[in-house]
């Protein structure tokens, strides 16, 4: 009987896998958008302008899109430095990641007698969003198989599910895939997981590697920075356990190294076109962390995160069963957590501008792939996964809604009334 159950299983796994891999494939199909628009302008620039056009200035580039009609914020493109460059108020670090992406279709179009447009022409920006794809796909791989060790697999595939689906997260990996999110998420998705798996014994090559992918990380979008405070949490932890000494300096000082290493881009960058080491902010964003808008930012039907995401209250929920099993970790990824929904409420944009949902917080896809799963788990152990299905299908169906709501009625950057934020 077991012999003849193991092959029913395997067949069982085979035709649910290839049942995900066909509504992968059919979602991908009718909802990625590969092109660069809006924001994703800033964050591709850099590949047209340093690798095609060989050049520091954005303006060509930028023109081009203008030029061509593409949705866009405009003023920020049109800002002339005193040295004659156009500026570029957007990291760097997505570009560095998609550079290989970008840098292989140049590649294969020399072989090809057809010549295309570097900064237009849909290879290039084919190139640019499938980068954002395949960092989408790698954080969310990542997050199941942690999930998977932590909570159980049923419960950390229907975590991803969730947190992909229910969250704004959907917008920026099929509808706006050129916005740095993606990105972001995934790099402060590895530096996260490699840091808590090589705590108890790193070796010298990943003190290095860990600090070259914070660098990264932190160049993708300037917030990514409250992440590193993984390090001194993990080294107070450490101490609490009587288990830190001072031969983990070399690897301290090699985590500094591979952190310059990974920033050296956006420093680069920063003194050729702006003559400063650090980044200029945006002329129209600044910060009063004085009057920080909590409520508005987690209630509001201007792209408030619970109010646009209701699913992430289960998430949240789920919290101290992380802490619970994470300790130190899962206490210093909610304050983390808590610290960006102070910092983007502190924003003079706190809504984060035209885009799906509080895209900002998109960062926190770790810690609530976490406590969705916490929660699922611990419904499951009480013979009540129904309810957690039923929970999760209600949450992607309510962005699905919200999703054809800002896409098709909303439209603009605007706070609707909660009759027409809920009835579109």
């Amino acid at each position: 009987m077991a012999a003849a159950a193991g092959p029913r299983i395997r067949s069982g796994n085979a035709r649910r896998t290839g049942l995900i891999l066909g509504i992968a494939l059919v979602l991908l199909g009718l909802c990625f958008k590969a092109s660069v628009r809006g924001d994703g302008i800033g964050y591709y620039a850099y590949l047209p302008t340093v690798a095609g056009n060989h050049s520091l200035d954005m303006r060509p580039t930028f023109d081009r899109f203008l030029n061509a009609g593409v949705p866009a914020w405009s003023p920020n493109l049109h800002i002339r430095l005193p040295n004659g460059l156009t500026a570029n108020y957007k990291q760097v670090g997505s570009a560095v990641m998609a550079a290989p992406f970008y840098l292989a279709t140049e590649l294969a179009l020399v072989v090809t007698p057809q010549t295309e447009d570097p900064t237009l022409g849909a290879p290039y920006q084919l190139a640019f969003t499938a980068a954002s794809l395949f960092y989408a796909l790698l954080a969310l791989f990542l997050l199941c198989r942690f999930g998977r060790d932590l909570f159980g697999r049923g419960s950390a595939r229907l975590a991803v599910l969730a947190v992909t689906f229910a969250t704004p997260l959907v917008a920026y990996i099929f509808f706006e895939p050129s916005y740095s999110h993606t990105f972001s998420v995934a790099a402060l998705t590895v530096f996260a997981l490699f840091l808590y798996k090589t705590t108890d014994s790193r070796a010298r090559w990943q003190w290095f590697a860990l600090g070259v992918v914070g660098g990264i990380m932190v160049i993708t979008h300037v917030q990514e920075i409250l992440f590193l405070a993984l390090i001194p949490a993990e080294a107070i932890w450490l101490i609490s356990r009587r288990r830190w000494s001072l031969r983990l300096l070399p690897g301290y000082g090699l985590l500094a190294l591979g952190g310059l290493v990974g920033i050296l881009p956006q420093l680069l960058d920063d003194q050729l076109i702006y003559g400063r080491w650090l980044p200029p902010s945006a002329p129209n964003i600044h910060f009063d962390f004085l009057h920080p808008q909590l409520l508005p930012l987690l209630f509001s039907t201007h792209h408030g995160w619970l109010s646009w995401s209701p699913f992430v209250l289960v998430a949240l929920l789920g919290l101290p069963l992380v802490v619970r099993r994470l300790g130190w970790f899962a206490i210093a990824l909610i304050a983390i957590g808590i610290g960006e929904v102070f910092l983007n409420a502190s924003l003079s944009d706190w809504w984060g501008g035209l885009g799906f949902g509080s895209r900002r917080l998109t960062d926190q896809t770790l810690l609530l792939t976490l406590g969705y799963a916490a929660v699922f788990e611990w419904l499951r152990a009480r013979n009540l996964a129904r309810l957690v299905v039923a929970g999760v299908v209600a949450g992607v169906l309510w962005t699905i809604l919200l999703l054809a709501n800002f896409y098709y009625i909303i439209r603009t950057d605007v706070q609707p009334t909660w009759h027409d934020f809920l009835n579109g």
